[in-house]
């Protein structure tokens, strides 16, 4: 499979989480939402934001171990199954998901993570489970 064959194109991934942030904060600087966020979200944000970086680092030290390229666009040279990719096909993906949902918490980038009044509404007349 050459470069321009290659379906892997975006070339920096953890650059989705980021532009996710950004575009929040933008959209939030234009259009602020008022938003009463429960006192834990803050401390629960920081540390979503900093400790899933340890699942990245478990995956990146099985990859070298089994000599394969941590670059999502590198030539893969085995299937792993140690480590992290025990529980998931894809840890390295569910870091920067748990990463942006900390950020999101961390720094109350309301539109990177609901719909405004709408959601609000919703949620007031729905339950959470059942």
């Amino acid at each position: 499979m050459g470069p321009t064959t290659d379906p892997r194109r975006f070339p920096f991934p953890p650059g989705i989480p980021i532009l996710g942030w950004l575009l929040g904060w933008g959209l939030g600087r234009i259009w602020p939402i008022q938003l009463a966020w429960p006192a834990a979200s803050q401390g629960l944000g920081w540390f979503l934001l900093i400790a899933p970086f340890s699942i990245a680092v478990w995956a990146s030290i099985t990859f070298r171990r089994h000599n394969t390229p941590v670059n999502p666009l590198g030539k893969v040279t085995t299937v792993v199954t140690a480590g992290p990719f025990r529980y998931s096909r894809n840890p390295m993906y569910v870091t920067l998901m748990l990463v942006y949902i900390g950020g999101i918490l961390a720094f109350r980038l309301i539109w990177s993570a609901v719909f405004g009044e709408q959601y609000s509404d919703y949620r007031r007349r729905v339950r959470r489970w059942l």
